[in-house]
This record gives C-alpha cells, sequence and structure tokens, in this order.
C-alpha cells in the first residue's frame, strides 16, 4: 500500500467516525425551531465584496475592586437587548449591544449593528446534554466549527465578545466535562483573537459559579440569565467562590415557572404596566447598583416568541387580528428608553393595570359552565390621552409546552373582538370543557399596545377527562 493510499484511508475511517452536524447533534435554540448549521453556513458566498475592517480591541480591567469593558481604551457599559429584530428602534431608544444565541447569519448582524453603531455580543450554541461532552466527534466538530467562526469574524468593528453557551447548566449539562471542554475552547479563542472577552452564559445558580470558578479559568466573565431572582443576584455572587465580573444576558419579566399558578397549574401573567414597573425597578436596584462587578445587561426579548403565552416575555408582538398596523411595542420599550437615557419617548404606550372576568381576578381561579356569560373588563388609560381601540382574543391553552426556551406552537385562537368602547365584552363561554386564555390588546394606533391577559376554565379537571376519553372513543 503506497503512502498516498494509507493517508486516505485515514481520512476516510475519520470521516466515518465523525459525520458532520445534523440538527440531531444538538439542542433546540431558544427561539424556535433553528436547524444545527455547519461552519460553512456562517460565510459569505465566495464572490461577496469584502467590508473594510477596522479592529476594536475590547478588554474587561479590574480596577481595585471595580471591573469595566473598555472598546479602544474606551469606558463601556452594556446596554444591551436580547433579539435580531427592530434594531432601528434599539438604537434610537439608547441600546448599544446586541445578543445572539447562536452565529447563525453572524456577517449581515455584525453589519448592521455597525451601521447602528451598536455591538454584538455572538452566541456560539453549546449542547445541553452531558453525554456530548463525552463524545470525542462532538468535540471535535464544535471546536472546528469555533475555529472558523473566530477567524471569519474577530476583526469586526461591531464584535464585542464571544458567548459560549446559553444555560448549559440546565438539562443536565452541569458536569465537570463540559466545563473542562468549555475552558479549552475559551483557551482557543483567546489565543486566535486576544482583543475579544469570552465568556460562558448560565442558568442562575450558585454551585454552577463554584463548578466554573475551578474548572473554566481562562473566562473573562460570566453571562447570568435570572428573572425574578435577579434580586438576590449580587449577594448569590458573592457567596460563590466566582471573584470575577458579570452580566445579566437575561432579564426582564417573571419567568413563568416563578409565577403564580391557577389550581389547575396554568401560570398567571402580569399585565403590561407591571412589566414595565419591574423593567423600571430592576435595571435601577439590581444592575445599575451593581455596576462595580456587573458590566452590563441584555433585557430580554426585544422581539416576540410563544413561550406559554406570545405575550410573556416579548416587547413587541406583530400581525394582531383585527388590524393592520404592523408591529407594536409594549410598555417595557419605554421603559427601557428611560433606563438608558434617563427620558421618555415622546409618546408612549397605553397602560393596562387589571383585566378580570365576571369581575373576578386570575388569582380567584375562574371557573365557568359551558356557555356560560362572560364579561371581562380591562381597566386601561393613556399617559397621552390617544385615543383607543380594544382588540380581544380568546384562545385554548397550548397542549405541547416547550422546555428551556424551546419552540413552543401558537395555540388556536377562537374568537377576535375589535371595538373602540370602553374596556369591557361580552361574551359566552366556550361549549367545551377545558382551559383557555381571554388577552387584550389597546392599542393607541401609535405603534404602541398595552396587554393583558386572563386564564380560566370551563368545567373541571373531571370534565376535561370525560372529553378526552370521548374523543378517543371517536377517532378509534
Amino acid at each position: 500500500m503506497t503512502k498516498i493510499s494509507l493517508i486516505h484511508m485515514i481520512i476516510l475511517i475519520s470521516m466515518a467516525a465523525c459525520p458532520p452536524f445534523s440538527a440531531a447533534n444538538d439542542q433546540d435554540r431558544p427561539i424556535g425551531p433553528v436547524a444545527q448549521l455547519s461552519p460553512l453556513a456562517f460565510q459569505s458566498p465566495a464572490d461577496d465584496t469584502a467590508v473594510p475592517r477596522h479592529r476594536v480591541c475590547v478588554e474587561i480591567r479590574q480596577e481595585g475592586t471595580t471591573f469595566q469593558i473598555y472598546r479602544n481604551d474606551e469606558p463601556y457599559f452594556i446596554k444591551g437587548i436580547g433579539g435580531r429584530h427592530y434594531l432601528e428602534t434599539a438604537a434610537a431608544a439608547g441600546a448599544n449591544s446586541i445578543r445572539t444565541w447562536d452565529p447563525s447569519n453572524a456577517d449581515e448582524l455584525l453589519d448592521r449593528a455597525r451601521d447602528l453603531q451598536m455591538t454584538v455580543m455572538l452566541g456560539v450554541w453549546l449542547s445541553h446534554d452531558a453525554a456530548d461532552y463525552a463524545d470525542p466527534c462532538y468535540r471535535e466538530r464544535k471546536i472546528d466549527e469555533v475555529i472558523s467562526l473566530v477567524e471569519r469574524h474577530r476583526d469586526h468593528p461591531a464584535l464585542l465578545m464571544w458567548a459560549l453557551g446559553n444555560e448549559i447548566n440546565l438539562e443536565g449539562g452541569d458536569t465537570e466535562e463540559a466545563w473542562l471542554f468549555l475552558d479549552d475552547l475559551a483557551r482557543r479563542i483567546k489565543e486566535m483573537d486576544p482583543d475579544h472577552p469570552v465568556i460562558s452564559v448560565i442558568a442562575y445558580n450558585k454551585s454552577t459559579l463554584d463548578a466554573i470558578s475551578a474548572l473554566a479559568p481562562h473566562l473573562d466573565a460570566v453571562g447570568i440569565n435570572a428573572y425574578a431572582a435577579v434580586d438576590a443576584l449580587r449577594d448569590t455572587i458573592d457567596q460563590s467562590f466566582y471573584q470575577g465580573p458579570y452580566i445579566v444576558t437575561e432579564w426582564g419579566v417573571d419567568g413563568h415557572w416563578e409565577a403564580l399558578q391557577t389550581s389547575w397549574g396554568r401560570p398567571i401573567e402580569a399585565t403590561s404596566a407591571i412589566k414595565e414597573e419591574w423593567h423600571l425597578m430592576r435595571y435601577d436596584r439590581d444592575i445599575l447598583a451593581n455596576s462595580d462587578r456587573c458590566i452590563g445587561s441584555y433585557v430580554f426579548l426585544w422581539g416576540q416568541k410563544q413561550e406559554r403565552t406570545s405575550t410573556w416575555y416579548s416587547m413587541f408582538q406583530k400581525d394582531i387580528l383585527g388590524t393592520d398596523t404592523g408591529a407594536v411595542s409594549f410598555p417595557a420599550v419605554d421603559a427601557m428608553r428611560f433606563n438608558w437615557t434617563g427620558s421618555w419617548p415622546h409618546n408612549r404606550a397605553p397602560e393596562v393595570s387589571r383585566m378580570l372576568i365576571n369581575d373576578v381576578p386570575a388569582e380567584e381561579n375562574i371557573t365557568l359552565s359551558p356557555n356560560q356569560p362572560l364579561v371581562s373588563k380591562v381597566m386601561a388609560g393613556d399617559p397621552d390621552n390617544d385615543q383607543l381601540t380594544y382588540i380581544w382574543e380568546l384562545l385554548e391553552e397550548p397542549e405541547e409546552l416547550g422546555i428551556g426556551g424551546s419552540y413552543e406552537a401558537r395555540p388556536r385562537t377562537l374568537v377576535s373582538v375589535k371595538g373602540t368602547h370602553a374596556g369591557m365584552l361580552h361574551l359566552r363561554a366556550p361549549g367545551l370543557a377545558g382551559q383557555y386564555r381571554l388577552f387584550v390588546y389597546v392599542l393607541d394606533y401609535n405603534g404602541h399596545a398595552g396587554t393583558a391577559n386572563i386564564p380560566f376554565q370551563v368545567g373541571s379537571p373531571q370534565d376535561y377527562k370525560i372529553m378526552a376519553d370521548l374523543h378517543t372513543q371517536t377517532s378509534n
């Protein structure tokens, strides 16, 4: 056998041992069902005209007990958004950075950020499955992907830092092998690109911070996702072994797992007015007040997604039934403009403070009989005294729920009603036993809306079982 033939055989054996990535090799993305991309997917076509790059040096400096980001020797505090949409609105509101969870379409996003004088925390998606970190093929493919990514984007002036993984400490990925591999990735990136920090993003957890302190010394900072628990975040960090800076990489409203639940297990969502108050309070109390170690934050979600409801985390909503206004922004967007600039927009979103069904709040576990009259009232106003329009939607509750932010289909809409009168709706409850949720959107037709929703059930859980059994018998 010739030397060349032997080399070919070794290459073929290597390719067979480690097949290319597929969607089944990794976890779903947090915003929706996005296929696993190869490193080539991050590159522009071969004939793409090169854009001149002016490398920007980013570093995190420690000055006494205080940490500070510097871009080209200028102090920089992250005023960030989580999401890829409505970037012009974000820049106009005072945001200066964008966080991604994966590097898809990175060329386009980095160029848009540069044009808007914003930066990008570029995410690298990592598996949540502990077995992958013991798999040489997974590790090899991920190293190749990261090398290609860094080579492609390290000189882009809008690049702020690299973010390895998102909450790999959930669903079993919080292992010694995982953190050692992640640290190896960080080391490799820093060797190739010493001008941009490397972080990892975790779900709020003290033991994970301890593991990072011991096993991942090449990380320059830690990103932490925290919702209602953001008020305890700093104390938790101080009590851990981790001594470095941190970024609050997801924050905003209470998580659906933290919210009060109905007696049948559905989360009760806060109104948009309450969410606005949370954004104001938490930014001042939990982010700015801790700026000696907190080097910035990314509010979640600057966009729209279905996660338990279509409005829970969304700061925008598009395609509201019965309107042709396109996307509207919720009051949380106004709050972030105030947080970032110290001033309110010239026209603000309507405020929705409370919603009832038959004079009963969600906290009292609203249960109706089939076809029972239903009267919903909403308390709403507008800071600018704009004329308001009310859009009501009655939806079934989702049956298949996402995990950890994975894709979740929006449930079926049963009724959509538009009205300009005071916030009151007269309906009849559905005729079938089940779980439902009534939404209201209060629009000012200046591109803004306030919103609220209220869960209720028709019949009882025993009635649901009877209906399910009848459906099964009919199907058979």
